[in-house]
């Protein structure tokens, strides 16, 4: 009677244990997983924090010329529209040819670059991610979601995403990056070019590293 007591409060006592084991892992791994939600959100917070900062300062500098574009007479605005037109015309031309002797693989990287080179010619907004008007890391966001892959509408942020690819070996496909603190992004074509969504008053188009070299610092490209 003893033996049979002793051995069914084991098996209870076992019970009892692998159950509690049961819950312990079962809380840790909720726990991680919380700590992983949190993390997402604050970077989603934080991105679109300085998202509204930058918002704000592009509309300031868009006031701005606007006001000092008023201050021009017809004949002067006649010539900067002209100025302006020649130069889309130019990077037009410069595109095409880009494009033309572009060798594009496949994968990801590849279904995002064929995807940005049909926005050439879009306008660039400030904070806008389709369809027919972009910022840089609205382009490569919305170009990469054709690829299935999820992206934040950041640049800095999208820096963070993929792995690190040295300079002399990156590809077509992959995202580049410049400025200290990064502030621009663009999905390299390949022989030193990018197609980007450069800058207010320009249109998405292919250009070179050179190009941007003379303003911002090649900060690294990253193979998402």
């Amino acid at each position: 009677m003893y033996l049979e007591q002793s051995s069914t409060l084991d098996l209870i006592t076992k019970k009892k244990a692998s159950k509690l084991r049961q819950y312990t892992v079962a809380k840790q791994r909720l726990q991680a997983t919380s700590l992983v939600v949190n993390d997402k959100l604050s970077l989603v917070k934080a991105a679109h924090d300085k998202f509204v900062a930058r918002q704000a300062q592009a509309n300031k500098k868009l006031a701005q010329a606007k006001t000092l574009l008023s201050k021009l007479s017809k004949e002067e605005q006649a010539r900067l529209a002209a100025l302006a037109k020649d130069e889309e015309n130019a990077d037009a031309a410069y595109s095409r040819k880009a494009i033309a002797s572009a060798k594009i693989g496949s994968g990801r990287g590849a279904i995002a670059l064929r995807y940005a080179i049909k926005q050439i010619g879009d306008r660039y907004v400030f904070g806008a991610s389709g369809t027919t008007y972009w910022d840089c890391s609205g382009l490569t966001m919305r170009a990469f979601g054709k690829s299935g892959v999820s992206l934040p509408h950041s640049a800095a942020y999208q820096f963070r995403f993929g792995k690190s690819v040295p300079r002399g070996s990156m590809a077509p496909g992959d995202l580049v990056f410049f400025g200290r603190p990064i502030t621009h992004v663009g999905i390299y074509l390949g022989g030193g070019q990018m197609v980007d969504a450069p800058r207010s008053g320009a249109r998405v188009r292919v250009e070179s590293f050179g190009s941007y070299f003379g303003r911002l610092p090649f900060v690294g490209a990253r193979r998402i």
